[in-house]
């Protein structure tokens, strides 16, 4: 990984850990406050809808004012986002916040992941690069949550908001030191779905949501610290393994293989509830997550063309986000979110199996390169 590719994927870390950050901390507080499950639900949701607003115009942004200049510019906005949820003091303002923040952070997104990471990165590096790039946002989903449950019981909700905002700023100094190549501006459309949303990724688009949707469960019914801190190692312990014993495995064998650690994650509950054996499960949980998440990218970037895939990057972006998100809604009003979550898991492998995988070997834009990361 060379310096430049090691600064994108740092300053990505730092953003998710940020967005992580924040939204733990107002599921904290919502309970013990005792906020109803309908008012956590909409803080949660409007980060997810709020991804999307933006989406449309990303792409004349990023060519109008210089992808550096719109992510400089994006975290800058939500530093200021935040200080107005640190004065936020009912639901609905904190709504509001949590939708404004998921537009910027898309925008945030769109001029990192599928602009920058790929306009300084060599045509033959591309797709391990938008690996490494996934592996930081997927790590950073637990990171991200420790950090604030391990911070808010020493402290308080405007101390996790302050240290939240200064990763934010932390991640705005790892870009500014990396120089862009200044390239003239051309004629883009003031909405497009470039750079977005790729039509042509929808099938795994919906496995992938599908698939989130159980993680997000998973996440919102084990919200002790611990738990995330050994998630976290689960996913560190992945990626080793891939190398190590999926390296000549059939094409199918590391998605299936992600996709049961998580299954069995969720079945572990079941059987005991020793906290050794829940810290057991945050482990299988964090491997699972980085074995079918990552993987599932290279089905996102195989279907489109080589000039496509900064947009398959955000399709995959949008997918795994909104994932997490109405497994986090789902569990507030479902009285058993894991009786749920198994057999949503088991739908997402069987759908995988029968459906995604065949009908991507059959419309894939080029020779399916598996081994190139």
């Amino acid at each position: 990984m060379n310096g430049v590719l090691f600064r994108i994927c740092l300053a990505n870390f730092l953003l998710v850990v940020a967005i992580m950050m924040q939204l733990a901390s107002v599921l904290f507080v919502g309970r013990i406050e005792g906020v109803s499950n309908h008012s956590l639900s909409l803080a949660i949701a409007a980060f997810s809808v709020g991804l999307y607003v933006l989406g449309p115009l990303s792409s004349f942004l990023v060519v109008r004012f210089q992808r550096k200049n719109v992510y400089e510019a994006s975290l800058l906005v939500l530093v200021a986002i935040s200080g107005i949820m640190y004065f936020s003091r009912d639901v609905l303002s904190v709504a509001l916040v949590r939708f404004l923040e998921g537009a910027v952070c898309g925008l945030a997104q769109v001029s990192l992941g599928s602009t920058l990471l790929n306009d300084l990165t060599s045509s033959e590096r591309r797709t391990v690069s938008d690996y490494y790039f996934a592996w930081s946002a997927i790590l950073a989903v637990p990171a991200g949550v420790a950090a604030s449950y391990y911070i808010m019981p020493l402290t308080d909700f405007h101390t996790v908001l302050l240290v939240s905002v200064s990763v934010l700023l932390l991640s705005v100094i790892v870009i500014v030191r990396i120089r862009v190549p200044f390239r003239a501006p051309i004629h883009v459309s003031l909405f497009s779905c470039d750079r977005f949303w790729q039509k042509n990724d929808f099938l795994p688009f919906v496995n992938l949501l599908l698939f989130s949707t159980t993680m997000g469960m998973f996440v919102a019914t084990n919200l002790q610290p611990l738990s995330f801190v050994f998630a976290a190692l689960g996913i560190l312990v992945a990626y080793p393994l891939r190398i190590m014993v999926f390296a000549n495995a059939d094409v199918r064998a590391e998605i299936v293989t992600g996709m049961i650690l998580v299954l069995a994650a969720l079945l572990i509950p079941f059987a005991t509830s020793n906290p050794a054996s829940l810290h057991a499960a945050a482990l299988i949980f964090g491997a699972g997550m980085g074995l079918s998440s990552s993987r599932f990218l290279l089905y996102f970037l195989k279907m489109i063309g080589h000039c496509q895939r900064g947009t398959a990057q955000n399709t995959y972006m949008l997918s795994r986000e909104c994932g997490y998100a109405i497994g986090f809604v789902l569990a507030f009003f479902v009285p058993n979110p894991t009786l749920v979550a198994i057999p949503a898991a088991v739908v997402s492998i069987i759908f995988y199996l029968a459906v995604t995988h065949p009908w991507f070997l059959k419309h894939n834009d080029r020779y399916f390169k598996f081994r190139e990361v």
